[in-house]
């Protein structure tokens, strides 16, 4: 790169004749990136330095069973969702959906709430009063700003 007559490729390097070239070259730059990197969006969620924002990190739920999720009729397990940073004013609205053949069985709320400054938030995932006739699966279903996280969950019948 050049600037008045003088390369900078190395860095900046000035000889006597140049310093003061240099020096103002060497505001330009600071102010350049001062500018480039500042943005009137202090959002959480605005874009950072690098362009990310905060997603979906992940679905997780805990059951009362040991070794995996499985459901019976009038058990409750928790259902927790964490972003990748901090939630922005207001909050960040989480949609919940189920699917499967007995996805109408698997009772969670439609949306979770994780509040401002926080990074997650449960909720409560539990089986419909009526159980499950057989063994099978469902998929719940997390969304935050189009970043989908699935968690399958077996529904057993109670023995």
């Amino acid at each position: 790169m050049t600037f008045g007559g003088q390369s900078f490729d190395k860095g900046l390097v000035a000889t006597n004749s140049s310093r003061r070239t240099a020096r103002y070259f060497a505001l330009l730059l600071l102010l350049f990136d001062a500018a480039a990197c500042s943005s009137t969006d202090s959002s959480p969620t605005g874009p950072s330095r690098n362009g990310s924002q905060v997603v979906l990190q992940s679905l997780t739920v805990v059951g009362p069973s040991p070794g995996g999720v499985v459901l019976h009729r009038d058990e409750t397990a928790t259902g927790t969702v964490t972003l990748s940073g901090r939630a922005p004013s207001g909050g960040a609205v989480v949609a919940l959906t189920v699917d499967g053949a007995d996805s109408r069985l698997l009772i969670v709320p439609a949306t979770v709430t994780i509040p401002a400054g926080s990074s997650s938030a449960t909720f409560p995932v539990m089986l419909a009063p009526s159980g499950v006739s057989a063994s099978t699966e469902v998929t719940l279903n997390a969304v935050y700003q189009d970043v989908k996280r699935p968690f399958v969950i077996r529904l057993e019948p109670l023995r």
